[in-house]
């Protein structure tokens, strides 16, 4: 097989989610095709095996070099590459420098205006008049199309806009076979739907990410750290903990600095989750991301006791609620808690967020109200709560009454309010009301 035909093999492995394989037929085309000849078609690769599969500090540094030594068009898609990896890396002086040098290229306008709204030059639009933008060489078939696109808008002000395209994005991908950026896609499509309230939604599509992206051990460290923060943010604090650990140990080899900062923001919002102050205030105040420190402004500042304006997404504005309610009761305004708490505990259980359900219930209880359903188990949730207290696993609960494991999961997510608890350990310690 001649060099081009080794190239095109090892490209395809690696679109299809197998880095390993395109490594070894690079190493192939190292040992039988002289350099000079290999490096136009190796060049962009490498930097795309080592992006997502590598240590980013040698992602960025490769593309910057490839970028040096090809057209202006190419090496602008290689410098938004670069640019990924040094976000990741929490390198944001180098961001701004990679897309100072985009916007120096000779290469279509469009790109120019990309790299623009890429660090916050202009105003972020609707994603799909950024995707307007993008030049007529990136037809639906290139990933920078959609992924250039999508990296701009997560961050923007249109979530539920872009929360649609990714949809289509993410489909468009799968459909052109390009499953490692599909992957990639996923990621940042469950950290939208985080934030959005749509937690189910998100779960599936960071598991989806991670099924796809087995051998992307960047990508997979991304999406293991959503898990970790859906986990905290539903009060699963084994899960949560697993979740976090498994990026905290690979994060470093890969200068993730982005996955690690969300791995110990989940700790913190475990902690907070479980009003424990001191602990969340020490977790938080060492996330170690740019980006990851002004997300969690919220989580700094309910840690250390302080204001901060309330994000317009479910999650924030219950909690929000909820810290009102806590206040206005104990100024004894009583009639004006009860109305904040009850909102407060219906998005908690809305959204599965079992730990938060339980603190507004108690909040509720000692309002001199009862929480909505407190003291009324369906058959089937008492059966499950039964099971739990006693010590088995969802998969347990689940073989004995013929539920998946998730079902079982989401029962316990709704009863735990009901019966005044956080977790299944303190199930033990409770009368099940019939």
């Amino acid at each position: 097989m001649d060099a081009h035909g080794l190239c095109e093999a090892a490209h395809s492995a690696w679109k299809g989610g197998d880095p390993a394989r395109a490594r070894r037929l690079l190493e192939v085309m190292a040992a039988e095709v002289p350099e000079p000849v290999a490096r136009p078609f190796t060049g962009r690769l490498r930097g795309l095996i080592e992006l997502y599969s590598g240590n980013l500090a040698a992602a960025q540094e490769h593309l910057t070099a490839v970028a040096g030594q090809t057209d202006p068009s190419h090496a602008a898609r290689l410098l938004f590459l670069a640019i990924d990896a040094a976000h990741h890396r929490d390198r944001w002086d180098d961001v701004v420098s990679l897309a100072q040098r985009i916007t120096a290229l000779p290469c279509e306008p469009g790109f120019h205006v990309l790299a623009e709204l890429l660090v916050g030059d202009r105003e972020t639009p609707d994603p799909w008049q950024i995707v307007d933008v993008v030049p007529d060489t990136l037809t639906e078939r290139h990933a920078h199309r959609w992924l250039v696109t999508m990296a701009i808008s997560r961050r923007g002000p249109h979530r539920q806009a872009t929360r649609e395209f990714g949809l289509v994005a993410a489909e468009r991908l799968h459909a052109n076979g390009i499953l490692a950026l599909y992957a990639v896609l996923l990621v940042w499509l469950a950290e939208l739907e985080l934030d959005l309230g749509r937690w189910a939604d998100a779960q599936a599509h960071a598991q989806e990410a991670l099924r796809t992206a087995a051998e992307q051990r960047v990508t997979a460290a991304d999406a293991h750290a959503v898990l970790a923060r859906l986990a905290a943010l539903r009060g699963d604090a084994a899960e949560c903990r697993r979740y976090a650990g498994l990026v905290l140990r690979e994060a470093p080899a890969q200068d993730n600095a982005l996955a690690a900062a969300q791995a110990r923001w989940a700790l913190g919002a475990l902690h907070l989750s479980r009003g424990e102050f001191a602990e969340a205030a020490e977790r938080l105040a060492a996330l170690g991301h740019r980006d990851v420190v002004a997300a969690a402004a919220l989580d700094r500042a309910e840690a250390v006791s302080e204001w901060v304006a309330v994000p317009d997404l479910p999650f924030e504005r219950a909690r929000g609620r909820l810290r009102l309610g806590q206040r206005l009761r104990r100024e004894r305004r009583i009639t004006e808690a009860k109305v904040e708490l009850r909102a407060a505990l219906e998005t908690f259980e809305s959204l599965g967020a079992a730990e938060w359900a339980a603190t507004a219930g108690r909040e509720l209880r000692a309002a001199g109200s009862s929480a909505p359903g407190t003291g009324r188990l369906t058959a089937q949730e008492r059966q499950v709560a039964e099971l739990a207290a006693a010590g088995l696993s969802n998969r347990e609960i689940g073989a004995r009454l013929f539920l998946s494991p998730r079902t079982v999961g989401y029962h316990l997510y709704k009863l735990f309010p009901k019966v005044g608890v956080a977790s299944r350990a303190q199930l033990r310690d409770v009368a099940l009301p019939g």
